[in-house]
Parts: C-alpha cells; structure tokens; sequence
C-alpha cells in the first residue's frame, strides 16, 4: 500500500486540505487557511475507504459540470463539506468546516477561488489513488 497524499482544494489565499495524520497514517486531519487570518487543523473521524468513496464522488460531480453539494462523511456531524459553484471553466468553492463535529455551534465558511476542472481532476485523481 502506498501513502496517501492529502487533497488540497485552493491556492496561496485560501485552501482547505483532507490529509492523513502524518505522525498516524490510520488518523485523517481538516486543515484550512484563510490569508493567514484564520486557520483550522482539526482530526475528521474518517476511514481510509470512506475517503476513497469521497473521491470517487467528488470526481463524479467535477466532471458533472454543474453546481453540487457534497458531505465527506454521510449520516455524521462531518467534519467538511463543500459546495460548488461554477465560474468560467472552473469551480468555486465554499467549504463549511465543523470541528470536532459541532455543526450547529462552530463552524466556519470558507470561500475558494475558482479551479480549473482539469487541475481539479487531476488532484482529485491523484489522492484517489493514493488510496488504494
């Protein structure tokens, strides 16, 4: 089994990242950061195959070309969600991060530039298949 890389949505100004716990790989970690100001590190209650079955629908709805809607976690207070909306050839996003799963008493939105699908894609691709 290889390593898992993260999956880092962003750039320099804001970005958000779904990663392994690099001191244990079995740990998952939220970290985001928004020009500095705010920031956020946090573990997501997440397992290795339910990061696959995330990937694998985000990749589904980049190459949907429309807006979506998407939950890490099902049926959880999750740690991350992200909603998407079109802009050019790309997509924006706004992340809405939960930590330690209070979603109704902590929570931060986090609005992302737009992204280019096709470097989208190829990051989502990637973390996909890190993960096998």
């Amino acid at each position: 089994m290889t390593t898992a890389v993260g999956l880092r949505l962003g750039d320099d100004q804001a970005w958000v990242e779904l990663a392994p716990d690099p001191e244990d790989p079995d740990q998952w970690r939220v970290t985001a950061d928004w020009v500095g100001a705010f920031t956020a590190d946090f573990e997501a209650h997440l397992e290795t195959e339910e990061a696959a079955v995330f990937a694998e629908a985000l990749l589904a709805e980049v190459d949907g070309g429309g807006s979506f809607r998407l939950e890490v976690t099902k049926g959880r207070n999750n740690p991350l969600l992200l909603q998407s909306v079109p802009a050019g050839d790309g997509l924006a996003f706004v992340v809405r991060l939960t930590p330690n799963g209070h979603d109704a008493v902590v929570h931060l939105d986090l609005e992302i530039d737009p992204m280019d699908r096709a470097e989208l894609r190829g990051r989502i691709e990637e973390f996909r298949r890190s993960l096998v």
